[in-house]
């Protein structure tokens, strides 16, 4: 297998409705969380893209580095929505695909996921952690886009609702809690008590 060029694609949609103010915008240490997740994916990515809902969101998140802007064509139809706009505007066939709250994302952890793309090549790659699919911390082909579309204009919104149409390669806990930060990588920060919790957990943050 060559080396994979790879998209890292944020989804900031803004609503953060559980903690009540935008938390991409919230600082962990010295660093606002959208910022921290830019500057990991930046380091394994050829290019980062931010899936926004609207056109204002880009002046609300005011990011500094040379970031591709989507606005999501589906902008009700939560992350499934972000996440087709995202994919169908990446430059690479495959994209890694996180929330935007997520401040410990593991470059280790994707550089792994990044191995289970081989030949025959499966259209996601996607974590299971306590008993969950990861949907906002996966690879995902491009191959995905028009099963994710057909879910779309039903109605139907459930990140993993096409699934059984496509290849899907699962990363089980034993292949990849051994990897220092793995754990951490998917937390994500909904509730005040969860960036409570961030703040803490970024003293010793290292994500390698």
């Amino acid at each position: 297998m060559g080396v994979i060029e790879l998209t890292g694609i944020l989804l900031a949609g803004g609503k953060s409705r559980r903690l009540g103010r935008d938390k991409a915008v919230e600082r962990i240490g010295n660093e606002r969380i959208i910022d921290r997740a830019i500057q990991r994916l930046a380091g394994i990515t050829t290019s980062q893209t931010v899936v926004v809902d609207r056109l204002e969101r880009i002046e609300e998140l005011d990011i500094e580095n040379k970031i591709r802007y989507v606005v999501d064509s589906y902008s009700e139809a939560g992350s499934l929505g972000g996440l087709f706009s995202g994919l169908s505007e990446s430059p690479t066939p495959w994209s890694f695909v996180a929330a935007c709250d997520m401040p410990f994302l593991s470059t280790a952890l994707i550089k792994f996921m990044m191995t289970k793309i081989s030949d025959p090549s499966p259209d996601v790659v996607i974590p299971k952690f306590e008993g969950r699919l990861q949907t906002t911390h996966a690879l995902y082909n491009k191959s995905c886009l028009e099963h994710i579309e057909t879910r779309l204009k039903a109605g139907l919104l459930k990140m993993d609702g096409y699934f059984p149409k496509i290849t899907v390669c699962q990363i089980s806990e034993n292949e990849f809690l051994n990897i220092e930060g793995s754990e951490d990588s998917f937390f994500n920060v909904n509730t005040p008590e969860d960036l409570l919790t961030a703040l803490q957990m970024g003293k010793d943050f290292n994500g390698d």
